[in-house]
């Protein structure tokens, strides 16, 4: 059984341990931020899965990738939407490009994302969290915290943008985006500056790899005299 009181610990552990550990993020400023008046729970259901009211059966099964009955460290880690290794702008497909932000999301810091949410729901200490034990932690007033990386989407820039904008307003009525919200410049903006950068990144990286010298060395012994100071 989980203790209400300790939920409430671990919770202020993780926000200080956020607010205060370096994770490798330089660009979480770019990211969107939670509202005030929702948990990071509900904000995800509600951003990412359109679901405002839900129970702790459907949440735990609706994050279920395998269907096991349990959640692995694969399972967490989609959850928080960090299964990716960059989050490109603010991660809905949207945003603002940054610099090098493919490697806003270490392995530190999925670890110590993992690692917290084991220990908070985690009671048998097996690696993986099943249902009851999901079900005792949400019936004890336990929410997931927020770590500071946005609502927890799911897939890609690319596909996020497609699930939540393309499909609601292009798909059917407007598939060659002939009427453009700010939302789609906002995407081509983003998407392009992106390739780019990973065309430069990748073209920059094989120069390296495949430059060579192609000076000889000299020898100052096969020197002609004239080309010697005396």
């Amino acid at each position: 059984m989980v203790n209400g009181r300790v939920i409430l610990t671990w919770v202020a552990l993780v926000t200080a341990f956020v607010n205060g550990h370096d994770t490798g993020d330089q660009h979480h400023n770019e990211i969107k931020q939670k509202p005030q008046e929702l948990s990071w729970q509900n904000w995800h259901m509600i951003e990412e899965h359109g679901i405002q009211s839900y129970d702790a059966d459907s949440f735990f099964r609706l994050h279920d990738l395998s269907k096991q009955g349990s959640w692995n460290i694969e399972d967490i880690l989609n959850l928080y939407g960090l299964l990716r290794t960059n989050i490109v702008g603010d991660g809905s497909g949207g945003g603002v490009h940054q610099d090098h932000n493919e490697e806003i999301i270490n392995d530190d810091a999925k670890t110590f994302v993992v690692t917290t949410i084991l220990n908070l729901i985690d009671a048998d200490k097996d690696g993986v969290i099943s249902q009851q034990e999901w079900k005792v932690f949400s019936n004890n007033g336990g929410e997931l915290p927020d770590f500071g990386y946005g609502q927890g989407h799911h897939f890609d820039f690319e596909l996020e943008y497609e699930q939540h904008h393309w499909q609601k307003y292009h798909a059917k009525d407007d598939p060659d985006v002939l009427i453009k919200h700010k939302e789609d410049i906002e995407h081509e903006l983003l998407h392009h500056e992106h390739e780019i950068e990973e065309s430069h990144y990748s073209a920059s990286e094989q120069l390296r790899k495949t430059t060579t010298n192609f000076l000889s060395n000299i020898n100052l012994i096969n020197l002609s005299n004239k080309y010697k100071r005396t």
